[in-house]
């Protein structure tokens, strides 16, 4: 049921009584006072009804007041009602008397939409095609497969959809989304928190259907081995498999021989943590670079393999304050050892989780710069997010593009490469450009103010990006 509200409107009734021998003068009395109550604010309308005569002889008239809401009325009975009544008072003196209370209005039908049905959801009676106060339909119908598919799809190809309304300003008009949200124009676009989050998990649902992959190098010296994705990716195993802790200056390269036993174990022990389509090619490489190698490169790789995460062959400086935190970093190293590609996943899974301590941070960075736009907290997180989804949009059209590349063959494969190459390089000075129009439309500022604004929190992005990227990081490595 829905409950009763100040802001809904009411009938304000006053019952009138006054003498027999005075009726003409009264009924013409009060024709005058309804007109003047009628000036108030939030009076809309009044009617006269006549009821039952009392038993004493008097003669009876009851009016009721159509008002706009309960406001009104209590700005009426404070202000205006005492002289209204001491006007009937000083006319009329104690041959009229006078009672009133208050109707506060609750439904209405109209001939034609009656309904006595309840609506499914809150049960509210339904007097139209949708509920009155939860908005749903009226008539809910079990769906087919087909229709549920359509119920689905439906408003993404809908021309006049609020999908539509929202991407097009989204990427072609940047801030206006925001500048209509704070303007109260809501209803015709999709609400920014929802469109990031759809945009966000889109994204990154594409991204990690990716297989980029890459080839890998090594490169040996006498303190250690260091292992090199050259084409880098989203996965990237062989990358944690040497922690790095030596330099990676050249050795002498000497010439190339067979291997023994030992320097074959030693790339088998590198070639079984890679993923098996990459093995065989891997193998190759590795063999022709142990080829080259001296004996004290191929001995200190054996080191690094035998414990890459030790203290002889990783040095932690963690400092007085995260020394506690050494086991569990050597701990966490071994299991990254281990499986390269399970860190890698939960690295990619956490990726939306630094996104919700990343932006709150950034809308802080932006009440810095606008302190005294008079702005709250949430305003300034309207637009990082707005600014987000835009990047989301970005990305998924970039991703989008490589798919259907690689779908492709000829030149019409070329064409999308070229399409792909050609937004790639827009993107980059599109997404500043974007950023710096955002600001100045949302926060109604000149260009020169604006410009070193955007200096300033590019620079804040940058560190933000930073120290949340090895947030990230370290929760991984500590949590998988």
């Amino acid at each position: 049921m829905q409950p009763q509200s100040d802001s809904r409107s009411l009938l304000y009734e006053v019952n009138l009584e006054a003498d027999a021998a005075i009726e003409a003068p009264f009924d013409t009395w009060l024709r005058d006072h309804i007109a003047d109550m009628l000036q108030f604010d939030g009076f809309r309308s009044a009617e006269i009804l006549d009821a039952d005569a009392p038993p004493d002889g008097r003669i009876r008239r009851i009016v009721q007041y159509r008002l706009r809401d309960r406001a009104a009325l209590d700005h009426y009975l404070a202000f205006h009602a005492p002289r209204m009544r001491a006007q009937g008072i000083g006319r009329f003196g104690d041959r009229a008397t006078e009672e009133s209370r208050v109707l506060p209005h609750r439904e209405e039908f109209v001939h034609g939409a009656i309904s006595t049905e309840n609506c499914l959801n809150c049960g509210e009676v339904l007097t139209g095609q949708h509920c009155s106060h939860c908005g749903q339909p009226a008539k809910v119908r079990v769906l087919s497969l087909w229709g549920l598919v359509r119920d689905v799809i439906g408003d993404l190809f809908n021309a006049d959809s609020r999908v539509w309304r929202t991407l097009v300003p989204l990427a072609f008009r940047p801030g206006l989304l925001t500048q209509e949200f704070l303007r109260g124009r809501r209803a015709s676009y999709t609400p920014p928190f929802r469109m990031y989050l759809v945009l966000s998990l889109v994204f990154f649902v594409l991204a990690s259907m990716s297989d980029p992959g890459g080839d890998v190098a090594l490169q040996l010296d006498e303190e250690g081995a260091n292992i090199q994705l050259r084409d880098g990716g989203a996965k990237s195993p062989a990358a944690a498999d040497a922690p790095k802790p030596a330099a990676t200056g050249a050795a002498d390269a000497g010439a190339p021989r067979a291997l023994d036993a030992s320097e074959r174990g030693l790339i088998d022990q590198i070639v079984r943590r890679l993923p098996e389509s990459e093995r065989e090619a891997l193998r190759k490489e590795l063999e022709k670079t142990m080829e080259q190698a001296t004996p004290a490169e191929r001995a200190a790789t054996a080191k690094v393999l035998a414990d890459p995460c030790g203290e002889a062959t990783l040095k932690v400086d963690a400092g007085p304050v995260l020394e506690r935190y050494e086991a569990r970093l050597r701990e966490a190293c071994r299991k990254i050892v281990a499986d390269q590609q399970s860190y890698g996943r939960a690295l990619f899974e956490n990726v939306p989780k630094m996104m919700f301590i990343f932006l709150p941070l950034i809308a802080a960075v932006m009440g810095v710069l606008y302190v005294r736009s008079g702005r709250y907290y949430v305003e300034h997180l309207l637009f990082v997010v707005h600014f987000h989804a835009f990047f989301f949009l970005a990305g998924i059209v970039v991703i989008l593009l490589d798919r259907l590349a690689g779908m492709l063959s000829g030149a019409a494969a070329g064409a999308v490469t070229a399409a792909q190459g050609f937004l790639g390089a827009a993107l980059v000075f599109y997404v500043p450009w974007y950023l710096l129009k955002a600001m100045r439309r949302v926060y109604e500022q000149s260009w020169w103010k604006t410009l070193p604004k955007g200096a300033l929190l590019g620079l804040a992005y940058l560190i933000s990006l930073v120290f949340t990227g090895i947030g990230l990081l370290a929760y991984t490595a500590l949590t998988i």
